[in-house]
């Protein structure tokens, strides 16, 4: 049942994953960072490193670090941050974990979606749209970095959004985000050299949302070939 649950690790997921644990915890305290970063940092890679991996309890892992994580950009002024961590992320994310539970396949990992064209298009529409819409508010909350901030809302509510529908896009989306989350945690670094141990964290993001777009496209087409075999065994039992 453990392994249904945490799924199968092989060597170079456990070497980048608890390298990545150790990196984060040797900041915070080489660097003297609150526990409150190092606790962001380790919930934040566990949850996109289980999202790539297909498995559940990774939205779980999200709601733990959403909390820390606001609280963290409340302090550095990033008012974006924070709203769209807690009045849509986390509501999404709800809306998410309905999704993967209603679809989950073998060995509790979620079954990877195709979506169409006129949908990915119809959404980043929006999302340009609302890009216009969240740079007013935002601008008028006095929002440190506006334009990132902005963009950081944006490509979060396309990330969650396209990972509520099971596609492995969701994961290129996290990657420009967490791309210009670098950049604002960099920002917030040259300030206060306390921050680095969060601008690790951010980084070490890019590279699982890297691997998570990689690895689900390599779910998707294992799942679509074992649909076709599921279906050519049913229908040669339908013939005897």
């Amino acid at each position: 049942m453990i392994k249904k649950v945490f799924g199968k690790w092989n060597a170079i997921e456990l070497i980048f994953y608890i390298a990545g644990l150790a990196l984060i915890i040797t900041m915070s305290i080489c660097f003297g960072a609150s526990w409150m970063s190092a606790v962001t940092g380790i919930f934040g890679l566990s949850c996109v490193l289980f999202a790539a991996k297909g498995k559940i309890i990774g939205i779980f892992f999200t709601w733990v670090m959403i909390v820390f994580y606001s609280i963290l950009s409340y302090k550095n002024k990033y008012y974006g941050e924070v709203f769209i961590n807690l009045c849509m992320m986390f509501p999404m994310t709800i809306i998410q974990l309905i999704s993967w539970l209603k679809n989950l396949g073998k060995d509790y990992v979620v079954k990877v979606n195709s979506i169409t064209k006129k949908e990915i298009i119809i959404v980043c529409s929006a999302a340009a749209l609302a890009f216009v819409v969240f740079y007013f508010i935002l601008r008028a909350l006095n929002t440190s970095q506006l334009i990132f901030s902005t963009i950081s809302i944006v490509t979060s509510v396309l990330a969650t959004y396209f990972q509520s529908r099971r596609s492995k896009y969701g994961f290129l989306a996290f990657l420009v985000n967490d791309a210009v989350l670098c950049l604002l945690w960099l920002f917030a670094t040259l300030e206060d050299i306390k921050n680095v141990a969060m601008l690790t964290a951010v980084a070490l993001y890019v590279v699982s949302d890297i691997y998570g777009f990689i690895s689900w496209g390599i779910l998707q087409k294992r799942q679509q070939k074992d649909n076709t075999v599921q279906i050519n065994k049913l229908k040669k039992d339908a013939k005897v």
